[in-house]
């Protein structure tokens, strides 16, 4: 069977057509979201390239908004569009890259048909983040002033109580799921609008809103804690650490088999040594 892998892309034409390059299967087709504020002519290269579907329902995409969920969305929905059946689909971004040869990759989810590939955080974890969807966030919005608002408005309103009674879950938005669970996700948002309502006003809240819903649904015993992705959080920060030529070591003796964030302009030798070590040909 077939396996798609939705892409999210905002910058880096070059690097895009790489990712692309690594992931050429004849059982892999790739479908791209391009954020809206980019220019579609910058990325012919990519367009042209075999088992390579651009999303045409294309978001702004606001860093920790509600966009990304939505880019993601369209992505499932541009899949279970296209008439193919697919045995999984791998949301990843444009700065991620295969650490293994795409067939091994491919053999490695073919053998685990059936299963979720999220990442769950442990309780802890999930205590000290849940301020990202609990109090009042205003990403998406163009309004002067609307840190001052939210923080105005948290001080005064009770914390956000999340919609439907479900149990919250988090982690990372990146996953491998089979296409009967997206295409549920997908619908399940559809017919559940408060949840749009709810996660438009969060921070990040694609870093909770898979999890919440698959593991409150009929795939939730089919979930695998580990995404299969090596994601460095050390430096502490809101984002990930964009991976250096001295963090090789460490993302090779990860096990995992797709890593992120990368920045083939800062350090393409990085790239380079990836390929060596993982045998791929050009």
């Amino acid at each position: 069977m077939k396996q798609a892998f939705i892409i999210l892309s905002h910058k880096n034409p070059l690097q895009l057509c790489r990712v692309l390059e690594r992931l050429q299967h004849p059982a892999i087709d790739c479908y791209i979201h391009l954020d809206a504020k980019c220019d579609i002519h910058e990325w012919q290269a990519a367009m042209n390239m075999p088992q390579v579907y651009f999303i045409k329902k294309r978001e702004n995409v606001t860093w920790a908004g509600y966009g990304t969920i939505q880019a993601a969305l369209n992505g499932i929905a541009a899949v279970m569009e296209s008439g193919y059946q697919y045995d999984f689909l791998h949301l990843i971004s444009a700065q991620d890259y295969p650490l293994v040869q795409v067939s091994q990759l491919y053999d490695f989810f073919h053998a685990n048909t059936g299963k979720q590939f999220l990442d769950i955080l442990p309780e802890a974890a999930l205590q000290r983040v849940m301020s990202k969807i609990r109090s009042y966030h205003f990403e998406d919005l163009r309004l002067p002033g609307k840190y001052r608002l939210a923080g105005w408005l948290n001080k005064i309103l009770p914390p956000r109580q999340h919609p439907l009674g479900l149990e919250v879950f988090g982690g990372s938005l990146w996953w491998s799921l089979t296409q009967e669970c997206a295409a549920w996700c997908l619908q399940y948002i559809q017919a559940h609008p408060a949840l749009k309502r709810f996660y438009r006003y969060t921070w990040g809240g694609d870093e909770f809103i898979f999890q919440t819903i698959i593991m409150n649904g009929p795939f939730k015993n089919s979930v695998e804690n580990n995404y299969r992705r090596y994601i460095d959080w050390s430096e502490g920060n809101a984002h990930p650490k964009t991976f250096e030529a001295g963090d090789f070591n460490k993302i090779m003796a990860s096990g995992q088999l797709l890593a992120r964030k990368f920045d083939m302009a800062k350090t393409p030798e990085l790239l380079d040594n990836i390929d060596k070590a993982a045998g791929f040909q050009k």
